[in-house]
This record gives C-alpha cells, sequence and structure tokens, in this order.
C-alpha cells in the first residue's frame, strides 16, 4: 500500500462520531531512532535554530528563544516590506528613488548612495541584501513609507501577523537600538515566510558580488559562493557576536540555518555549515499530502448530504530522519462538536502527523463541499429509530 492511502486510511479510522469530543492520542512505546548523524557540536554560540523550508519543521533548536539582538538580519524584514510594497503596486522596481541626507550619512555597511545620483529600488535591493548597505535599508524605507518611522510600523505589523512573538523592530538597518529584539526561532519564521512569499529574494541574496557606481560589494555571508548557498544575510551585533542567516538547496529543498551571537564571523560560517550539512546528510523531506487532497469521509445522519469528504488545506511536506524507516501515523481530529450547516473550505478539524509516536505537524483540514441540516422529517425518522 502506498504511503499516503496508509495515511489517509488510518485517517478515517480515527474519525468516529461528527460531533465526539476530541480524542486523546496514545503514546506508543516506541522510541524514535537516532538520526544517523549526530546533531552537531556548535561553538561558543547564544542562539541557533535550522529549519526546512519545505515542511516548516525545526530540526534543530539551541536556545531558539533566546531574546537577542538581531543585528543586520533585521534587514530580512526590510526586504520583506519592499517586496510586498511591490507586489501591492506601492512601488514600482525600476521607479528612481531619491536619496535622502539621512541615507546619504547612514553608519555601518553601506552601497555608497548619494543626493542627485540615480538609484532604483532594484539597485537598493541589492545594496541591502549583498552587502547589508544601512543607506540602502533608509533609501527603501523612505521610498516604501515616506519616513523611517511609518516602514518600522509596517515592519511590527507584518511580524505581528507572522506571529514572530519575541521580535520587536525599532529600525530597517538592524543598528544597536533599545527595544530592538528577535530570537534565532523568529528570525528562521521569517526567513521561512520570505523564501516562501517572494522566492526571488534568493536570486539575489546567494550573489557573491554586485557593482554600483563602478564599486564592487562583496557579500559578507562568509558560505556565499558555494554552490547550494542563495542568501540570506549576515549581521555584527557586538564586539565578537556575529549573527548569519544561511539558506541553501539542493534538489528542490531548502533548509535555513540561523546562528546567533557566534565569535566570529568564521565561526558562524562554520556553525551554519555544520547545521546544514545535518540537515542534508541526517534528514529528508516525505511529500505526503497535495493540496485539497481528501483524508476522510465524514459521515452523519442529520446531514443533508449524509456524507462529508474533508481535504487538506494545503499541501502537507514531512522531514524525517532517514534512518529508522517509515513509521508514520497521520490521524483526523474533528473539532469537538462539528455541526450542519458546513460552508465548502471551512475548517472542520485537524490532521496531526506522527513520527514513532512524536508529534510532528499539525495540518488544518477543510470541507471539501458544503452540507445542511437535515430535513425535519429525516430527522423525525432518526429519532424514532433510535426509540426501537
Amino acid at each position: 500500500m502506498k504511503l499516503f492511502e496508509a495515511l489517509a486510511l488510518a485517517a478515517m479510522m480515527a474519525w468516529g462520531d461528527a460531533s465526539a469530543a476530541t480524542p486523546d492520542l496514545p503514546s506508543p512505546p516506541l522510541l524514535p531512532p537516532q538520526p544517523p548523524l549526530p546533531a552537531p557540536r556548535l561553538t561558543d554560540i547564544q542562539g541557533a535554530v535550522l529549519l526546512d523550508v519545505n515542511s516548516g519543521q525545526v530540526l534543530m533548536a539551541d536556545h531558539a528563544e533566546k531574546p537577542l539582538n538581531p543585528s543586520g538580519l533585521v534587514k530580512l524584514m526590510t526586504a520583506y516590506v519592499l517586496y510586498q510594497a511591490e507586489k501591492q503596486g506601492m512601488v514600482q522596481p525600476q521607479a528612481a528613488v531619491r536619496v535622502s541626507d539621512e541615507a546619504w550619512h547612514a553608519q555601518g555597511s553601506r552601497m555608497f548612495i548619494q543626493p542627485g545620483m540615480p538609484v532604483t529600488l532594484t539597485q537598493l535591493e541589492s545594496g541591502l541584501l549583498i552587502d547589508g548597505g544601512n543607506d540602502a535599508a533608509i533609501a527603501i524605507a523612505q521610498a516604501v513609507a515616506g519616513s523611517v518611522g511609518g516602514f518600522v510600523g509596517l515592519m511590527n505589523r507584518d511580524a505581528l501577523a507572522m506571529g514572530l512573538r519575541h521580535t520587536h523592530f525599532t529600525n530597517p538597518d538592524g543598528l544597536p537600538q533599545p527595544g530592538q529584539t528577535s530570537t534565532a526561532l523568529d528570525i528562521a519564521r521569517l526567513s521561512e515566510r520570505l523564501i516562501q512569499a517572494h522566492p526571488q529574494v534568493l536570486q539575489v541574496a546567494g550573489k557573491t558580488s554586485y557593482v554600483y557606481n563602478r564599486i564592487t560589494q562583496f557579500n559578507y555571508n562568509p558560505l556565499a559562493g558555494r554552490s547550494d548557498i542563495d542568501g540570506l544575510g549576515v549581521g555584527l551585533a557586538a564586539k565578537d557576536s556575529w549573527n548569519l542567516d544561511a539558506s541553501a538547496s539542493r534538489d528542490g529543498r531548502t533548509l535555513v540555518a540561523v546562528v546567533l551571537g557566534a565569535p566570529s564571523r568564521r565561526a558562524a560560517g562554520d556553525d551554519a555549515s555544520a547545521l546544514l550539512h545535518y540537515g542534508w546528510n541526517g534528514w529528508r523531506d516525505r511529500s505526503l499530502y497535495a493540496a485539497g487532497q481528501v483524508v476522510a469521509n465524514v459521515h452523519h445522519e442529520d446531514w443533508s448530504p449524509e456524507d462529508l469528504q474533508v481535504m487538506t488545506a494545503r499541501a502537507v511536506t514531512l522531514s524525517e530522519p532517514k534512518q529508522g524507516g517509515t513509521h508514520l501515523q497521520a490521524q483526523f481530529i474533528p473539532l469537538t462538536g462539528l455541526k450542519a450547516p458546513i460552508r465548502a473550505g471551512e475548517p472542520v478539524g485537524t490532521l496531526t502527523v506522527r513520527w514513532y509516536g512524536h508529534l510532528l505537524q499539525r495540518v488544518p483540514v477543510v470541507a471539501k463541499s458544503a452540507v445542511q441540516p437535515a430535513g425535519w422529517l429525516t430527522r423525525w425518522l432518526h429519532t424514532g429509530e433510535s426509540w426501537l
């Protein structure tokens, strides 16, 4: 039996009465085997996360929710807000941008823009993502929102919408400022959203260099130039405290390795490389369900029609250790007290996927079609049958 067929069967068997309370899932006695590679030993870092973008799963975490200074990784949200503005038609990529004195005199890393010199948003995007230009970040903020303060408001709005619970921005460039904070996990989730919503970021952030105003600027990412590396950002949080967000892609699979507070830029690169090696060689992705694939059939005598097919709201990809075989369990858990009427596309429950009893994913499940309450005669007949 194919894997997805076995999982669908398990989901249907787990259903029960549509109005039943949410059941408790049993915990199988088996413990999962260790991945074939031990988790890498990192340097004296302050936080780290390895995330699989395809599945959304965290494959390794070390002080993942410790609030830290994100430094230059703030520019990932700057890029996200820029891409959103371009997508919504608020700004045009090839539009000329007026460079303010504030952007011209930005501190730290720069792409060397200046008032009166032509520059487009596309060029600023390269300056932002390749060499981390703080002048580019300020110019982008002013072009999109009219002011740095207004742009920061958009950054925090989007952080809230993404569920980045421990993140707050105070500027678009990442220079040290009181109140600006994030975590390795939040940075990884931001990176995941950025790549999924605007994959073109990988076509820019992975470049080793670019030229503006006859000046060649090089990528600060210590892993830039490696065949699988396609982003994303680097920053200096304090003396001897480097942050790195390295994304890498192979055979349609993308990983994000976030390292915060490494003692040097080289150490940050070594740690990110070790995390990526662990992800490539210790884990694999498995496609379980396509978006809109039916996972269960719900029968209820007081509905019209009596049968309701439920389906995944999105494609489901699972990350699992390469060692240990396939010991997956999928179970459809309906919403408590589910009653008609139910609209097509309305959430009706959750599909849980476990590996050796360990919960890996919760996937939203929706109704494929609509159902209505059965007519009074049908309900009366069913009530009469229950008396017999």
